[in-house]
């Protein structure tokens, strides 16, 4: 994958403050040409969809848009794994899905969710594999990593169809298929 100087983008609305580091040739392109005139659609309807994301303060997020052998290296690190995978998430707070702490915080400031990291090599590899549309595939990744920062999971089957349940949903109301093999 080709290496570029770093490009930084900021998206912010009401609602949100996103951070981005761009890492690669590839993420410029694909970020400018269609993700970037979504986000905030895709936002809304995170918004909509999801019981965690009901307080009134504005969240912030960052993310890293990287390639295999960055998100590689963080695996390695914080998951114990040493291969790259597609999506990470380090939420900057334990978030109980079931509880809604969220929404007993009471500050006036914007409430950091987390880090997200994406990889460029991992998802292309995917979506061509998988058939799938590459800004598609970007798309429900990205939903993936802020449903983890948000608390949801799959370590168990019941966890996992929460969370597959709400993104499939999340992803209907955007007109993008199901990304699963199963029907949920």
């Amino acid at each position: 994958m080709a290496v570029l100087k770093k490009i930084y983008k900021i998206w912010e609305t009401e609602y949100y403050f996103i951070e981005a580091v761009l890492e690669n040739i590839w993420w410029e392109n694909i970020i400018n040409k269609s993700f970037e005139k979504k986000l905030k659609l895709i936002v809304e309807q995170i918004i909509k969809n999801n019981k965690v994301l009901g307080f009134k303060n504005k969240f912030s997020i960052s993310i890293l848009f990287t390639g295999d052998k960055k998100i590689n290296q963080l695996n390695k690190k914080f998951r114990k794994i040493n291969s790259p995978t597609n999506v990470l998430s380090f939420p900057s707070m334990p978030i109980d899905i079931n509880t809604n702490n969220f929404l007993d915080l009471d500050c006036n400031s914007s409430i950091f969710l987390g880090n997200i990291v994406i990889s460029s090599d991992t998802l292309i590899k995917e979506a061509n594999n998988e058939k799938k549309i590459e800004e598609n595939h970007l798309i429900h990744l990205f939903i993936h990593g802020v449903l983890h920062l948000l608390g949801y999971d799959h370590e168990t089957s019941y966890d996992a169809k929460i969370m597959e349940t709400l993104e499939i949903k999340i992803l209907k109301s955007l007109n993008i298929n199901n990304p699963y093999k199963e029907i949920i």
